[in-house]
């Protein structure tokens, strides 16, 4: 799958609205980050039981791999909601804030 950011970001505002829709509440800004909040927790919770740090709680390895992937694209997904809401071109943001990292010099880091 080649998809841009762009692309991602629109996508997942509209699966968001479905969301919302369906639970009958308000994505404000508040809630949007507290969602990634929420998000973040979750990846946690995965990456402990993923490095045999938490309950496998009957998964196998396969399935614990397979959740902490699913709670990696759920942050990204609320980071590119985010993004949406306040209008930010995060192609724009990486390659200002990041990139400039790879000349060499080391500069900021």
């Amino acid at each position: 799958m080649s998809r841009t950011l762009v692309d991602l970001q629109a996508d997942c505002e509209a699966v968001s609205r479905v969301y919302e829709a369906r639970c009958a509440f308000d994505r404000d800004d508040d809630w949007q980050l507290l969602k990634l909040q929420e998000e973040a927790g979750e990846l946690v919770s995965a990456y402990l039981r993923l490095t045999g740090r938490g309950r496998p709680k009957g998964d196998g390895v396969d399935e614990i791999r397979r959740q902490f992937e699913d709670e990696l694209a759920d942050c990204l997904a609320q980071v590119l909601l985010i993004a949406e809401r306040f209008d930010v071109d995060l192609e724009r943001a990486i390659e200002r804030k990041w990139l400039p990292h790879l000349g060499g010099s080391g500069a900021g880091l």
